[in-house]
């Protein structure tokens, strides 16, 4: 398996990767926009936004994308290939990318049903769960020291 950065032809792949999960936290069409192939296209294009695939024999295994400074807005990874170390290695990637920076925090508006996994990768909810723009959400953070 590679991690590679997000191109325009991984737009169809990542989509499908997306759909399954929808029904956990889209709560009406507003929210549904939010995974438009437009939205997906500029956040490869935003100059902001770092966004990397797990690929393995050239099949999308899953997703990544933050907004600086550290602000993770996708995470999924294919269904069929959960528990396989696949989002954590794709974590790691991208946090290891957003370090290269002086960070304090990393964020995310977690689904419901991803709770668990942020809590393993350092994060803590600071808000009950969230419905706004048609996305239903729990917001959490992972703190990191500061360094001098």
């Amino acid at each position: 398996m590679q991690i590679r950065q997000t191109t325009l032809r991984d737009i169809p792949a990542i989509q499908s990767l997306i759909q399954p999960y929808l029904v956990d936290f889209v709560v009406d069409e507003s929210g549904l926009a939010h995974f438009s192939e437009q939205v997906v296209t500029d956040f490869i294009n935003h100059p902001e936004v770092h966004s990397f695939v797990a690929e393995q024999s050239q099949q999308i295994l899953g997703v990544i994308a933050y907004r600086e400074p550290a602000h993770l807005l996708h995470f999924f990874v294919d269904q069929r290939h959960q528990s396989q170390g696949i989002g954590r290695q794709l974590w790691q990637w991208a946090e290891q990318h957003a370090l290269q920076q002086p960070i304090q925090e990393f964020t995310v508006n977690s689904s419901c049903a991803a709770q668990d996994v942020y809590r393993r990768f350092g994060f803590a909810t600071t808000k009950d769960v969230t419905e706004a723009h048609g996305l239903r959400f729990i917001p959490m953070k992972k703190t990191y020291p500061l360094t001098q």
